[in-house]
């Protein structure tokens, strides 16, 4: 009789691991509200929450990705309204660089590339974080919000956290 439980148990566990292994289906978000459109790799979940930032308090909204027992990528698109006032900038480019030095606070460091003017106005950029992972996002100003786009990965130039920021777009 111990064998059949044993041969049950290691019976599950390769079905637990076939199911493991599956390709996700990729995740579309396309919200008009908020201005934005992405493809995540698989399903993501949407949250709101506030945190205080350099502008004064911003309620984000925020659809974020991240593999069931896997650490080895996580997307995520977040959009908030700038609060009123000037804390932080009354340009775009004001808000940009305020942005640009909050997250140098975060990482330490990172490369900066402005995005084309169809595009943003906007930048691109890339840190790699004490565990040596890449991070890689996209910042956009637009109609008074902060767009943000962010790929986290295991290694830099991950086909599936590029995918996500290729496919990552803010309307205008």
């Amino acid at each position: 009789m111990s064998w059949r439980r044993g041969g049950l148990a290691l019976a599950g566990l390769g079905l637990l691991g076939i199911l493991a292994c599956q390709a996700e289906k990729p995740f579309t978000l396309d919200d008009a509200s908020l201005g934005v459109k992405a493809v995540f790799p698989g399903e993501a979940r949407m949250a709101k929450y506030s945190e205080q930032t350099p502008y004064g308090e911003i309620e984000w909204f925020s659809t974020a990705y991240a593999p069931p027992g896997r650490l080895d990528v996580t997307c995520h698109v977040s959009v908030g309204n700038l609060p009123q006032g000037a804390k932080g900038g009354t340009s775009s480019a004001a808000v940009l660089d305020t942005f640009a030095e909050w997250m140098k606070k975060r990482f330490g460091g990172f490369t900066r590339t402005d995005l084309s003017p169809a595009q943003g106005p906007g930048f691109r950029y890339r840190a790699t974080v004490p565990t040596g992972a890449s991070v890689e996002g996209i910042v956009v100003v637009r109609r008074a919000r902060l767009h943000h786009a962010q790929a986290t990965t295991g290694k830099a130039a991950d086909p599936r956290g590029q995918a996500f920021l290729s496919s990552f777009e803010v309307r205008k």
